[in-house]
């Protein structure tokens, strides 16, 4: 290089460092306008060029447009030619626009009267230190996203958060910063053994991990997921720690809320598990207890050893188990075998449990020992036989009655009929003793009448006699004539009278015949009120009769539904 020349004779010593600067950096001259004079292979190297292709060119070759035409570009370039030292990282572009970061200096030469004749740059390739501090810093600012992060001291004093960890927490910065770690714990531990060895082996540059139950803003329990991470100096001494935590408070509650339903289902169930091939796997108390054995009798030896011989070698037991494995639930009533072949009825659901990517990897079954209930059921399916039997007769006997009842209702119907038939013709014959008795009445007076006349007559003819006693000789004929007249006034008078004892006769019958009427009028009526009483009563019966017929029927049907239901529930 020309710089290289020019400076060269200034001694060995100074020859030697100069020829290790060419070596080891990159290194460009510059005229004082930035045209390129001179550049090592190092420097053609890290841009892509030979010397020819920039040679006389501007050195804004080497950067963007934009930077090119920049203020920033132009005092840069100002500042050296007024001979004042530039030293910083730049970002620069080689051949085809590729990327290049370099630590560079740029030096300006001056001449013996202290003026700048022209820049010497030496650059040292930063590039792939600079794409690891952009990648270091795109992994930090993604964990900053998605963890939440805090910086301490050894001594465990609070240096930084990020923002999801004061919004996990409740704090503000200002509420955290500056104080000791010991705020997020419980205070029944940070006077701990354990609490105390935490912080100890930090500091001795261990690396913590785990599951954590700290206390946000308030007391409010968090659960974190964290790591606490020494950071080490160039000596490889701890000098902070870094945490990076995720929440887990709600997975920690939901797995405490499933701990807590299968401890529940533990205690109340008999549970078992198996292979996807029927082997025991784990069996609790309650299983071993239903089935009258203990769990190192069971663990490893398969399912069928509940099943009775017969059943363990049929089609029906295999498609079982391929359907279960299959990842088909079964639920309902099963007869296993448990000690000494002893009878066990279980209600009971066969789980395939499934792996992350939903395949059958086990199998768990949940059952209760039903037997006690079976057996009572049996006993009821009996019973509900012989209840059936005896409704069925109590219906039959019931609906025998609903006939008889209903027959002799229409017999009282019919009855009923003829009783109102006779208190109607007594009613009618008593209107017709009626009307004789005023009829007798009438002839009383017709007869009185003719009593009347019969003695207007006598007295007439005794009138008719003195006039003719009176005329002697010729009242002679008028006499006779005027007894005749009396004899058949008499005579009248006699047939009135019988005619008189008649009609009292008559008339006496007649009351004899009213009174006898109006008794069996009354007896008729009474009669009549006791056949419509009965009948209604009939009636009734007959209606409570049909209703308790149809109730005995339904209820032999509900027996015998509540039968075969039992009969099927088994």
């Amino acid at each position: 290089m020309a710089w290289f020349r020019n400076t060269r004779g200034a001694g060995g010593d100074g020859d030697a460092r100069l020829n290790s600067l060419d070596r080891s950096l990159s290194t460009v001259e510059f005229a004082m306008d930035g045209t390129i004079l001179d550049a090592n292979a190092n420097f053609l190297a890290l841009m892509g060029y030979e010397l020819d292709e920039v040679q006389g060119r501007h050195h804004s070759i080497f950067v963007e447009p934009n930077t090119a035409e920049s203020d920033a570009y132009r005092l840069f370039w100002q500042n050296l030619k007024r001979g004042k030292f530039q030293s910083a990282e730049h970002k620069r572009l080689g051949r085809g626009g590729r990327e290049v970061w370099i630590q560079a200096t740029y030096n300006p030469v001056l001449d013996r009267s202290g003026r700048p004749t022209r820049i010497v740059k030496f650059a040292t390739d930063i590039t792939a230190e600079k794409l690891s501090n952009a990648d270091f810093r795109g992994q930090v600012s993604a964990i900053n996203k998605s963890q939440a992060v805090l910086h301490m001291s050894l001594d465990g004093t609070l240096l930084e958060a990020n923002d999801m960890f004061l919004r996990l927490f409740g704090y503000e910065r200002q509420s955290v910063i500056g104080k000791h770690h010991s705020m997020f714990v419980d205070p029944g531990m940070i006077e701990s053994w354990e609490y105390a060895s935490f912080w100890q082996k930090l500091r001795a540059g261990a690396y913590q991990q785990g599951e954590f139950k700290r206390a946000g803003i308030g007391g409010r329990e968090v659960w974190i997921q964290a790591t606490y991470n020494p950071i080490f100096d160039a000596d490889g001494r701890p000098f902070k720690v870094v945490k990076f935590a995720t929440d887990v408070t709600e997975a920690k509650l939901r797995a405490a809320d499933h701990g807590g339903q299968f401890e529940a289902i533990s205690r109340s169930q008999a549970v078992i598990q198996f292979d996807l091939n029927g082997v025991v796997l784990d069996a609790n108390e309650n299983f071993c207890d239903a089935m009258g054995y203990r769990i190192g009798e069971v663990r490893g030896q398969h399912h069928r050893m509940f099943v009775t011989p017969a059943y363990a070698a049929s089609r029906e037991y295999e498609e079982f188990w391929q359907r279960l494995r299959r990842g088909e639930f079964f639920s309902a009533i099963f007869a296993r075998i448990g000690r000494n072949g002893r009878t066990v009825s279980i209600q009971a659901t066969y789980n395939p449990i499934l792996d992350l990517n939903g395949k059958p990897f086990k199998i768990v079954k949940y059952a209760t020992d039903v037997t006690v209930n079976m057996e009572a059921r049996a006993l009821a399916v009996a019973s509900t036989a012989q209840t059936l039997s005896n409704v069925q007769s109590v219906a039959a006997a019931a609906e025998e009655m609903s006939a008889s009842v209903a027959e002799i209702a229409e017999v009282m119907v019919r009855s009923k009929d003829a009783v109102d038939g006779i208190h109607g013709k007594a009613h009618a014959a008593d209107q017709a003793q009626r009307r004789l008795r005023a009829a007798a009445q009438s002839m009383d007076g017709v007869v009185q009448a003719i009593t009347k006349i019969a003695e207007q007559i006598n007295l007439l003819a005794l009138n008719a006699t003195i006039e003719a006693v009176r005329a002697g000789e010729a009242g002679k004929g008028f006499a006779i004539v005027a007894n005749e007249v009396k004899n058949l006034a008499n005579q009248a008078t006699v047939a009135t009278a019988q005619i008189l004892t008649e009609i009292t006769a008559m008339q006496a019958v007649s009351d004899e015949v009213a009174d006898t009427l109006s008794s069996i009028t009354l007896g008729v009526a009474s009669v009549q009120e006791f056949v419509t009483q009965a009948t209604a009563s009939i009636e009734e019966q007959s209606a409570v009769t049909r209703e308790i017929s149809v109730s005995m029927q339904a209820a032999a049907i509900d027996v015998r539904s509540i039968g075969e239901g039992l009969t099927a529930w088994a």
